[in-house]
């Protein structure tokens, strides 16, 4: 199943993303850089944290801080080690949402901006999820109406068929030879009384006046004509 992508740049939307609600949809903020440290997160870093040290959990090197303010046209190293380039945006988080250099209320509210990220991230998931399966059930109920509509068809014209033969409408013995099929050529259907047309398969029954079939309609009636000089 497909990620919710972002509706500005079409990237898949991440965890790690640093996004924004439109009012409508879930959007980066910022999107050459969509996997950054927030506003509020880099105010902490550079305010607080600069030249503490971080250690990569990916090659064990550690690194400080400012190593992270990068080349402004690099725009991937804001947030990679700059040993083995591991992303490690969320080390860097651990650590300034942890640090006690920095002021307990600014550090909350760092958290809790990247945690409203995550939400809206997983609101999108589930938002997307929700849609598959309504979409998935419409399909269900719109095939399921489809046969319905097509067996009440099929059962109504099977019917009628029968009702002509009881009233002699249409021939009720066995008949001989192979019956012919031709392209429609506009004429009315002995069963149904719609018109064959020129797409459609034309069988003609002979009798004194040969009856015009739809294939469909030549082929009920072949079944119930021996239905029913089965049971007379």
């Amino acid at each position: 199943m497909a990620e919710p992508k972002c509706p500005r740049c079409f990237r898949e939307l991440s965890l790690d993303d640093v996004v924004e609600s439109d009012g409508v949809k879930v959007v980066h903020i910022d999107c050459r850089r969509p996997r950054d440290l927030t506003r509020q997160e880099r105010a902490l870093l550079f305010g607080f944290c600069w030249a503490h040290p971080i250690l990569c959990a990916v090659c064990g090197q550690s690194f400080q801080l400012f190593e992270l303010d990068p080349d402004p046209y690099e725009y991937p190293k804001r947030t990679r080690c700059p040993h083995c380039q591991a992303n490690v945006i969320q080390t860097v988080c651990d650590h300034l949402y942890g640090c006690p250099v920095s002021p307990d209320v600014v550090r909350q509210r760092a958290r809790e901006i990247r945690e409203t990220a995550q939400k809206l991230v997983k609101q999108a998931r589930e938002l997307r999820d929700r849609a598959d399966v309504l979409m998935r059930e419409t399909e269900v109920t719109a095939r399921e109406l489809r046969d319905a509509v097509k067996q009440s068809a099929w059962e109504a014209l099977r019917r009628l068929i029968q009702a002509k033969l009881r009233d002699g409408l249409l021939p009720r013995d066995e008949i001989s030879g192979r019956i012919p099929g031709y392209p429609g050529d506009g004429s009315p259907c002995g069963a149904c009384a719609q018109r064959v047309g020129p797409d459609q398969l034309m069988m003609v029954i002979p009798s004194d006046v040969p009856i015009p079939l739809h294939a469909d309609c030549f082929e009920i009636w072949n079944n119930e004509r021996r239905v029913f000089r089965g049971g007379a």
